[in-house]
């Protein structure tokens, strides 16, 4: 398992943009996870791009306000997706590896920056991690300090 938890803080950027590319090319990434992406919605193209053509699924959770916003992307060679959820602060993927069948969960996260969601943000990620029993690996921006 190779992949990336990155805050761009945008990706408007086209040396960013072209960072992940070859990053993915270079590494063989099996996943991106982008905090602050900036972005509304997608387009295929961009996407494609983005995982320099490897055949990934993403899932874009668009920001609240002028910041934020996430990009989540697998490689579905790699893996099987059980189900995806996306809740304030995070977005999951239940994964299964294709080559063993282990089962377990990407959570990318992005915490807000204001002192008054804090509470909030730290009650979603208790609540998520709870109810889990598969493991998880859980990455991202928690603006926590």
């Amino acid at each position: 398992m190779k992949g990336i938890f990155w805050n761009s803080n945008g990706l408007a950027d086209p040396k960013k943009f072209r960072f992940l590319s070859d990053l993915t090319l270079e590494k063989n990434l099996d996943f991106i996870a982008v905090s602050e992406s900036g972005k509304k919605e997608c387009s295929h193209n961009f996407l494609k791009n983005l995982c320099a053509g490897k055949d990934f699924l993403w899932h874009c959770k668009p920001p609240t306000g002028r910041s934020g916003g996430m990009l989540v992307g697998v490689n579905l060679l790699t893996y099987d997706i059980g189900e995806i959820e996306e809740g304030i602060f995070f977005v999951k993927f239940k994964l299964r590896n294709k080559s063993d069948g282990y089962q377990w969960l990407l959570v990318s996260v992005y915490g807000p920056a204001q002192q008054d969601s804090k509470d909030a943000f730290l009650t979603e990620l208790v609540q998520l991690c709870t109810k889990e029993t598969l493991p998880m690996a859980i990455g991202g921006d928690f603006n926590i300090i």
